[in-house]
């Protein structure tokens, strides 16, 4: 009986183990993101991994009041929008953004753990951002796995 226990620890383990190793990286699959259609425009949203082990909270983004997916480190997500003025907030308190988007535009949303120095395993501060450069936006998600958006956006991405 604590063989089979034992067994079935290691499986749930080993389970949990390769569900963190799937997912498509940014630098593989970003030749593979669906073209925008005319008139839309396009949010990254993306956290890279915290630092030194940080603990790191998973909020939910919401884009006007919306609900469009989940933040979580290592990952990165998009969803396409028609042209306009965007709010995201993560249904907290004093934790937004609120910016333009032109038709055609990219705009990359990071999410990052700050205030954490050293091999810490505290909790940082969350930290949301407009990053401006496409380049720099696009080296950080490079390691990055592929999310998802909500449900109902997400889109599936081969390598």
């Amino acid at each position: 009986m604590y063989r089979a226990i034992k067994m079935l620890a290691a499986a749930a383990v080993a389970a949990g183990v390769l569900a963190g190793c799937g997912g498509a990286r940014y630098r593989d699959v970003a030749a593979n993101i669906p073209v925008m259609v005319p008139d839309t425009a396009r949010i990254y949203f993306y956290q890279p991994s915290a630092p030194g082990g940080a603990l790191s909270s998973q909020p939910y983004l919401r884009l006007n009041g919306q609900k469009v997916g989940r933040s979580k480190p290592g990952s990165f997500f998009f969803i396409n929008r028609p042209a306009g003025t965007y709010r995201v907030d993560t249904m907290r308190e004093n934790e937004f953004l609120t910016f333009d988007l032109a038709p055609g535009q990219t705009r990359y949303v990071r999410l990052s753990i700050e205030g954490v120095g050293g091999n810490s395993s505290s909790a940082g501060t969350q930290v949301m951002r407009l990053e401006d450069s496409e380049t720099v936006a696009q080296q950080e998600m490079a390691p990055l796995k592929y999310w998802g958006a909500g449900s109902r956006e997400r889109v599936k991405l081969r390598p």
